[in-house]
């Protein structure tokens, strides 16, 4: 074995800049020094390159600008702390301008680099403040604070849900086309739920943030386990029932190709604004009520399971009208609370009737590939906003929710940032938990998909309901 050293030497040539790095490394501590040579080699040549960034700059900024002097700043970046200075200008209006942070997207007093953020905001996706601090600090070789990394999450997801904001807007108040997507969709299938979210600090003391998933498919992945395919997740806060439908529009044309998109399938609870989550898609649609919710609520009714699961596929097979003299022989014959789940439980059936056919019963040759949106609802809100005593302000909540959607993108640093236009502050407070003007709207009439849907005074009262007509100004023939 062998005492001596070996020497290391790194030449950093940057434009007309040259600079030189020589070490010397003892072999018992070699991968150690070989690591801190490769970070300050790395800081060396990004602090080399900002400086020669601020030299051409000064070359091609505007003659009326006026250049007032040179100030440093510390930077945290991927390869550590960094301190470089740049040229600083007063504009034609008389405001500072600082070139390089511009070209950087570093903005006023922050000291994290884009990518720092991004980092930063993955991680804190995962888990907790501190413990994304943690690891974030591990991975640069930096201390960062957990307040540090609560900011960068709140900064980057807020920016992401600022830019879809306005990305709605643009779409639904201005009237730009949306962009077309590329999968090609002959049937759509698509979920939606809600999930309550403690609050702290807020007006409210809880806030139901929404969920979608659209997805082409699944396919099989394992014994009995499948995957959806080309599956698009959708989150929300604080939108009502109309702009959440619009957000669900833009995403499904972003990602889609819905030129050859035959017939949309949807499942949900039965909640009301779940039911109508895609009535705006503009695509003939078929809704399924939820085969867990279903057999959920069979099994509260009824005390022998058996008996619940024959009910549950009578329902399916046959309809809502075939157990309904049963039931209300049942209901006549209760008393006290098993009388007032059998009443709930007809109320559910017949507020849903139009969703208890299963596909083929509707002369309907499609798989329906649902059920699998409390899944994605444990993965995209759950596991990170409940639990443990969890409680947000609603700019936090707002911003997890995006950086949840767009983890994946957020760690390999490929998320394309859309166009930004701040919204009003309104869009960081929590939406009115009463009962909204768009929901009343569009409550569902049971006679317009009952056994007497397709009589003829039925199809006019669909007609004038769906035109907003006025029953009193229009004429029926009874």
């Amino acid at each position: 074995m062998t005492d001596e050293a070996v020497e290391i030497s790194i030449t950093i040539r940057v434009a007309e800049s040259e600079r030189k790095i020589e070490e010397k490394i003892n072999l018992e501590e070699i991968e150690e020094t070989i690591q801190r040579i490769a970070k300050k080699a790395g800081q060396e040549s990004l602090e080399m390159s900002l400086q020669e960034i601020d030299k051409q700059i000064a070359e091609q900024v505007p003659r009326d600008w006026q250049n007032v002097g040179t100030e440093e700043r510390w930077l945290v970046s991927s390869i550590g702390v960094l301190r470089y200075k740049r040229r600083i200008y007063l504009d034609e209006k008389g405001e500072r301008r600082k070139p390089v942070d511009e070209l950087l997207g570093i903005e006023k007093y922050s000291r994290m680099s884009g990518q720092v953020q991004e980092m930063g905001a993955s991680l804190a996706c995962m888990g907790t403040y501190r413990l994304a601090a943690s690891q974030l600090s591990y991975m640069i070789k930096t201390p960062i604070s957990h307040s540090a990394v609560q900011r960068m999450a709140w900064t980057t997801g807020n920016r992401i849900a600022d830019g879809e904001e306005a990305e709605r807007r643009r779409v639904f108040e201005h009237g730009d086309p949306i962009e077309a997507g590329r999968i090609k969709a002959p049937v759509l299938y698509g979920e939606s739920d809600g999930v309550w979210v403690h609050l702290q600090r807020e007006k409210h003391r809880s806030a139901e943030v929404r969920v979608a998933t659209i997805n082409t498919g699944r396919k099989q992945i394992g014994k009995d386990r499948y995957r959806f395919e080309n599956k698009r997740c959708i989150t929300a806060i604080g939108l009502n029932s109309e702009q959440w439908q619009e957000q669900i529009v833009r995403e499904t044309h972003l990602h889609y190709d819905l030129s050859e998109t035959k017939m949309l399938i949807s499942g949900g609870d039965g909640n009301q604004w779940v039911r109508h989550s895609f009535d705006r898609m503009d695509i003939p649609q078929e809704f399924v009520l939820d085969r867990f919710h279903l057999r959920r609520a069979a099994r509260r009714t009824f005390r022998d399971k058996v008996e619940a699961k024959q009910i549950v596929t009578q329902i399916r097979k046959e309809g809502f009208s075939s157990v309904t003299e049963d039931l209300r022989q049942r209901i006549k014959q209760a008393e006290g609370r098993e009388k007032q789940k059998l009443e709930d439980f007809y109320r559910y059936i017949h507020n849903n009737q139009d969703g208890l056919l299963d596909l083929d019963k509707r002369g309907i040759d499609l798989p329906a590939y649902l059920g699998g949106i409390e899944g994605n609802v444990d993965k995209l809100v759950v596991h990170r906003m409940k639990g443990r005593g969890r409680s947000w302000r609603l700019p936090g909540l707002r911003a997890m929710l995006a950086l949840c959607r767009n983890c994946d993108a957020l760690k390999q640093h490929s998320y394309r940032y859309l166009p930004l236009s701040v919204p009003t502050k309104s869009f960081h407070r929590v939406q009115k938990l009463e009962v909204e003007y768009s929901e009343v709207l569009f409550k569902t009439m049971p006679i317009l998909h009952g056994p007497d849907q397709d009589k003829p005074w039925v199809k006019n009262l669909c007609k004038i309901v769906h035109d907003h007509g006025s029953l009193f100004s229009r004429s029926m023939d009874f």
